[in-house]
């Protein structure tokens, strides 16, 4: 195994969302679902990968700590290594999948990078929250959110995330926001009935580089199936 990998290894790649501060928030929007008769389903993990050729692949097995604050158990996070001019190729994708039934829309909406990766490490970027319109293959993606971050080992991470509810991209909002989750739960309401997914993709290189690969045009095919389409 190549040091670099080794070394790349040994960074904190976030399972899930450790913040505190948003559960205060969520006190306010969720109310306890009567459950969902529907078998557990493995969605988010059927959408990545488990093997790609030239890529060094590694599964969390750490996710489902997170399961009781997320309310669902599908969840998947796969990171992709490889040597690449001298160097290492990270690319890290994580998919949760919410049935009809299981949460409201804000519940979800809390949980984005902005409120759980600094709990566990990184720091973000001055000036790196924006929003970009990207292509894959020549398609114009819907809008994603963008983040910069590092942590004291001066790994730099580029994060884009998505939010699907009912087979579209809604609008961001900020997690630590009361009134922006209020606009949201008022807009949503407590709606239940569409499927939900976030997905969430952090690389240590730029978009333009993860577009050109055939692993990642492969896993676009899976998520414009659930509405992360052009």
């Amino acid at each position: 195994e190549a040091p670099s990998i080794r070394r790349m290894r040994a960074g904190s790649f976030l399972a899930g969302c450790t913040a505190v501060a948003v559960l205060a928030v969520l006190f306010f929007f969720y109310r306890p679902s009567a459950g969902s008769d529907s078998p557990p389903t493995r969605e988010a993990a059927a959408m990545l990968p488990s093997m790609a050729p030239g890529w060094e692949v590694e599964s969390s097995s750490s996710l489902y700590q997170f399961s009781d604050i997320l309310r669902t158990t599908d969840l998947a996070q796969v990171t992709y290594l490889r040597n690449r001019d001298g160097g290492v190729f990270q690319l890290t994708v994580y998919v949760a999948h919410w049935n009809a039934g299981d949460a409201p829309v804000s519940l979800v909406a809390s949980h984005t990078p902005d409120a759980c990766w600094p709990g566990a490490g990184w720091t973000l970027e001055n000036g790196s929250q924006t929003r970009q319109t990207l292509e894959i293959d020549r398609h114009v993606l819907p809008p994603s959110e963008h983040r910069i971050f590092d942590n004291a080992a001066r790994q730099v991470q580029q994060v884009w995330f998505w939010h699907i509810y009912d087979g579209r991209v809604i609008n961001y909002r900020d997690p630590y926001s009361v009134p922006a989750l209020i606009s949201l739960a008022l807009h949503y309401g407590f709606r239940r009935e569409g499927p939900q997914y976030f997905v969430r993709i952090s690389s240590n290189q730029s978009w333009d580089v993860l577009a050109a690969e055939p692993l990642v045009r492969q896993m676009f095919a899976s998520f414009a199936r659930v509405g992360l389409k052009p």
